[in-house]
């Protein structure tokens, strides 16, 4: 009998300890809060920041950004365009003519540490612009209105001196880096690391981008990222009968992502310490009732008294005296 409640000692001091270090560790971690609110910062310029490679030289290229004031960007003007060498092969690791990954929301922690910021060092770079292929990087300054990106071939879609030969079309491209605000070159976007390869001279990409302006907040920093989501369409024209390119089709969403580490108040973590001590301590004693009554039905009251401490009977003997 002794040894049961003994036993159920035992088990109450570990489940007090289990508790009380569970609660301490919570409170230190503390726990993500995820809101969602009006994004008020509706008249902000950010940027799009670009990194890719196509398969077709810099001088047949034509960029530009269009968006819903009729508001036009010579993106020409403030990108890079570096003649290159198309990679025979493209890293194992890029997604190339599927669908991209999976979108997740990164976690706090891990927005922290790749939360390095950095700029591109060049601007308005123009560099054998003949080769067969072309790097084009930098960061393009937009409104933060519905808007559209695109790189299309000389002559097609806009009026130009040149026209680029309907043969010397290719759209075949890697992106390296595609995001919005400031530029963490760490952090990976669902563009990144993609690709599309193709052998149709009039074929046209899609990229329909959904943006969500995300807020992280842990121990006073804050950092303010833009995540998107993404669907994408891919089509080949017929002559005059479409703009074949590479469009990025993005608007901005009304809310605004809202993800902070926070911690409950310090007198409320005492007091929650306190409930479950008292209700462990609680339970433990019906606990130790329960299991008396039990043994005292199963076995009987002579089974429950044994080991337990008894009168001496020359005791009871003097008091009788």
């Amino acid at each position: 009998m002794n040894f049961c409640f003994y036993l159920l000692h035992l088990l109450r001091k570990y489940f007090v300890l289990q508790l009380v270090w569970i609660e301490v560790g919570g409170y230190i971690d503390g726990f993500v809060d995820h809101q969602f609110n009006v994004d008020s910062d509706i008249e902000r310029n950010l940027f799009i920041n670009l990194d890719m490679l196509v398969a077709m030289p810099c001088n047949f290229i034509h960029t530009n950004i269009l968006d819903m004031t009729e508001d036009r960007t010579l993106a020409s003007e403030v990108l890079n365009y570096e003649g290159a060498v198309f990679p025979p092969r493209i890293p194992s690791n890029y997604i190339i003519n599927d669908e991209v990954r999976d979108i997740t929301t990164p976690e706090i922690d891990q927005v922290l540490q790749e939360s390095l910021l950095a700029d591109f060092s060049l601007n308005n770079l123009h560099v054998n612009e003949a080769a067969p292929a072309c790097h084009i990087f930098g960061s393009i300054p937009v409104t933060k209105v519905k808007g559209d990106f695109h790189i299309t071939g000389k002559g097609y879609g806009y009026r130009d001196r040149s026209f680029v030969p309907t043969d010397s079309l290719n759209f075949t491209h890697v992106i390296n880096e595609f995001s919005f605000g400031a530029f963490y070159p760490y952090m990976v976007n669902p563009l990144d690391g993609t690709g599309k390869v193709t052998k149709e001279y009039l074929q046209s990409y899609q990229y329909f981008l959904s943006v969500v302006p995300t807020l992280y907040k842990k121990l006073g920093v804050l950092i303010e990222t833009n995540q998107y989501a993404m669907t994408q369409q891919a089509r080949v024209y017929e002559f005059n009968k479409g703009v074949p390119g590479i469009f990025f089709k993005y608007d901005f969403e009304p809310i605004q992502m809202r993800i902070e580490e926070k911690r409950i108040p310090f007198l409320q973590f005492i007091v929650r310490l306190i409930t479950i001590c008292g209700g462990i301590m609680v339970i433990a004693s019906y606990s130790f009732r329960l299991t008396e009554k039990l043994i005292i039905l199963i076995f009987g009251k002579k089974y429950a008294e044994l080991g337990q401490e008894r009168p001496s009977p020359l005791l009871d003997k003097d008091r009788l005296d």
